[in-house]
């Protein structure tokens, strides 16, 4: 007996076989269910890819690692329980997989990889565990069934959302000190979101083309990276609190921007209004108008009001 067959349908595979090798079962049409033995560790890279038919997958308490692209395009399965044992899910493994409809994410998993569940189309329901503190680029892209997700305390580097357009809701707890490039890239239906004081990063297009109507950058942030809000049309006003370096086109063709407000001592601000065609008013600290009066392009410059100053609380 060989060590990987398919006989009616199932996938035999034999005892004692510790690593599933790369491209063991690849584009098998006539593959609808396995069973991986006990004695299985680790799935190799594309061991089950393109396996269309699979609807049936049972994985052992033994396993630990399922490598880059091993599940990717099963687009007959819906459903996956991961086991408890699992400590490593590689980018792409169940990409494109478009029935999967639900994930249960295990506590033994630390992080979630580049695209790992990406253009999973059908998936409406992810739990995300305590264990988990990083979310990869695009770790969950294109998953256009996806309307609510809810980030768990454990996560300090955030992404992966890129184009989940029926996202509506996500928190970031304040656990998170990065929000990564791409996180939230697309998200046309997210029209809201608090991001917390203990935020230091935000990567480049982080935010962009997304449904934001406002949006407060605090204090905490010290780098913003480009086109951060770019072509968020619906985004009427803005805050950045933060004593960032610069802002590169962070908020070009919001069409609908009205209202900016500016904390003290952003440094450099570069091409970020391009295409903000109702902007009427960038509020900035007292006595700072003409710090950010050199900043701002001629044409923006009579738009800086000053805010009249804190007063201090007697002791």
């Amino acid at each position: 007996m060989d060590k990987y067959e398919v006989k009616d349908g199932v996938g035999v595979i034999t005892d004692f076989v510790t690593r599933i090798e790369d491209k063991a079962f690849w584009a098998n049409r006539e593959l609808t269910s396995v069973v991986i033995p006990e004695s299985v560790t680790i799935i190799g890279r594309s061991a089950f890819e393109l396996c269309k038919s699979l609807t049936s997958l049972t994985f052992p308490d033994s396993l630990e690692k399922i490598d880059d692209s091993a599940f990717r395009v099963c687009t007959g399965l819906n459903h996956i329980v991961f086991p408890k044992s699992l400590k490593s899910l590689g980018s792409y493994a169940f990409k494109e997989c478009t029935g999967l409809i639900s994930v249960d994410i295990p506590e033994s998993l630390t992080y979630i990889g580049y695209e790992t569940f990406g253009k999973c189309t059908a998936l409406t329901s992810v739990n995300i565990p305590n264990s988990v503190w990083k979310i990869e680029e695009r770790a969950f892209a294109e998953c256009t069934g996806l309307t609510k997700v809810h980030i768990p305390e454990s996560v300090t580097a955030l992404g992966g959302f890129t184009g989940c357009t029926e996202l509506s809701s996500i928190n970031i707890p304040n656990s998170v000190t990065e929000i990564v490039i791409r996180a939230f890239y697309g998200c046309t239906s997210l029209t809201g979101i608090d991001i917390p004081d203990a935020v230091e990063r935000i990567g480049d297009y982080a935010f962009k083309g997304c449904g934001l109507t406002s949006i407060v950058v605090p204090e905490s942030v010290t780098e913003i990276g480009e086109e951060v809000f770019k072509d968020c049309t619906n985004l009427k006003s803005a805050s950045i609190l933060a004593p960032v370096k610069k802002l590169s086109q962070t908020f070009c063709n919001c069409s609908s921007l009205e209202t900016v407000t500016f904390g003290a001592g952003i440094k450099k601000i570069s091409d970020a209004f391009i295409g903000c065609t109702a902007l009427k008013t960038i509020n900035v600290p007292a006595k700072k108008g003409d710090y950010y009066r050199t900043r701002l392009p001629e044409a923006l410059r009579d738009l800086v009001v000053e805010l009249p100053a804190e007063k201090k609380a007697k002791k």
